[in-house]
């Protein structure tokens, strides 16, 4: 039986999932999910993830949720080609990475993009716009990083490129959806403003099966 991995289109963090199983080219069963509570708060899904959000996995026997979770078990049941790093320096810098993403990056992400998506604005604007100020600082360092490497924190891809290019692609769909300087900034703007950050998407967006991660609904 494929491993079973259930997402939502759109959800940047079930989009790293679906981006490492073609990285890996693992085979697996695609089960789209609805943000309802018909679907996501079933028995049935709550057996997998009792937590009711998506992603998760299902692999026989062994149920995952939380998206960085799922990448290490990706990692552990197909290790090649390497996501987490081959020895522990190239561990510690993926590793540091991937929380540098969650830990300065993925806070903003509730206040920026899903106000803009759920229709907050102007009431929390300003909310939005504190937001998106600490997310261009955190752009800034990512982008003076990119000008003279091709990836994150490792000559080659690694887990920390899928954690963070969904992320930001969330983030940048919400600042071209609002699209007054005072709210979008920078982020409708990111080869002029962050030619680094721009050069590395093109690279993660060359990757054999990226098509078939991108959000369907971003299609239209």
């Amino acid at each position: 039986m494929a491993l079973e991995v259930y997402w939502g289109s759109g959800s940047p963090y079930a989009w790293r999932v679906l981006l490492a199983l073609e990285v890996k080219q693992i085979a697996y069963e695609s089960i789209r999910l609805g943000f309802n509570k018909e679907e996501l708060k079933s028995e049935k899904y709550l057996a997998i993830n009792p937590r009711g959000k998506v992603p998760a996995i299902r692999d026989g026997a062994v149920t995952v949720h939380e998206s960085i979770a799922i990448l290490r078990y990706l990692e552990d049941i197909k290790p090649e080609p390497v996501l987490f790093g081959s020895n522990p320096v190239e561990r510690s810098k993926i590793w540091c990475a991937i929380m540098e993403v969650t830990n300065y990056i993925e806070p903003y992400v509730r206040d920026y993009a899903i106000t803009i998506f759920y229709g907050k604005l102007p009431d929390e604007k300003q909310i939005a716009i504190t937001a998106r100020t600490a997310i261009e600082k955190e752009l800034v360092n990512i982008n003076d990083h990119l000008r003279n490497k091709d990836y994150l924190a490792h000559e080659a891809l690694s887990a920390a490129d899928i954690v963070l290019y969904p992320v930001l692609s969330f983030l940048f769909r919400a600042a071209n959806k609002e699209n007054t300087e005072e709210i979008s900034g920078t982020l409708r703007s990111i080869d002029e403003c962050y030619p680094g950050i721009g050069a590395w998407q093109k690279r993660i967006e060359s990757i054999p099966g990226y098509e078939k991660t991108y959000p369907p609904h971003w299609k239209a």
